[in-house]
């Protein structure tokens, strides 16, 4: 399957191979006669209103309304993404009509979907990861995906007592077989935020037996 990018590329030199194949003379009938719709479902509204134009279409922009963490821009922006297309493509006609997505707007660092601490079965185990969360809102045509930080963990008694520690490298999880019982999840990041280094709340977790507890460790900045 072609991406969207390829998709709308190879609709746009298909157009304009169409255009240049139309007789000189019957130009202006041609025209007026309207043009086939090429497929823009899918793509960018910049590159659906290039692919469009090329084929000698007029393009309308409808925008969907938001939703969630969708918001929709005060004008037709050209990352937003065709969702559908009336009339379709492959359709005589003389205008197009596009239905564009809103885009999602996210924190530049948009943390986990799931923050704290939860239990799964599996081995009895912590499997720990940093995130940061906060900064400028950005808008972009699909929601990220937060990844783990960089950064150094480290897993102490209930008292306080440290007793374990790993280093962590971007996009990975850290690791620690323990016995059950309950302790407390440090951490600091290798990156700074806002001038000096961040550290993540101390959290409270618990091992159970043939369970695996995952703890997302979050930091918030500005």
């Amino acid at each position: 399957m072609q991406s969207p990018r390829n998709k709308a590329i190879s609709l746009a030199v298909a157009a304009l191979a169409t255009v240049a194949a139309l007789p000189a003379a019957g130009g202006a009938a041609a025209a007026g006669s309207g043009c086939v719709a090429p497929d823009v479902a899918g793509v960018s509204l910049g590159m659906a209103r290039h692919a469009l134009s090329s084929s000698g279409c007029g393009v309308t922009v409808r925008q969907l309304p938001a939703h969630g963490s969708f918001v929709t821009p005060s004008s037709p922006d050209a990352r937003q993404l065709v969702a559908r297309q009336s009339p379709r493509g492959g359709s005589r006609t003389r205008t197009v009509t596009v239905f564009v997505e809103p885009l999602c707007a996210q924190p530049a660092l948009p943390g986990p979907k799931h923050a704290g601490t939860e239990q799964r079965r599996g081995p009895t185990e912590l499997v720990a990861a940093l995130y940061l969360q906060g900064g400028p809102v950005k808008t972009s045509p699909r929601c990220r995906n937060a990844l783990p930080e960089a950064g150094t963990v480290t897993i102490s008694t209930a008292a306080g007592a440290p007793i374990a520690t790993r280093r962590v490298r971007d996009g990975h999880f850290a690791v620690f077989p323990l016995a059950p019982g309950g302790y407390v999840l440090s951490g600091t990041f290798s990156r700074s935020a806002g001038g000096g280094q961040v550290a993540v709340p101390p959290t409270s977790f618990t091992i159970a037996a043939h369970r695996t507890t995952h703890v997302n460790a979050v930091a918030r900045v500005p």
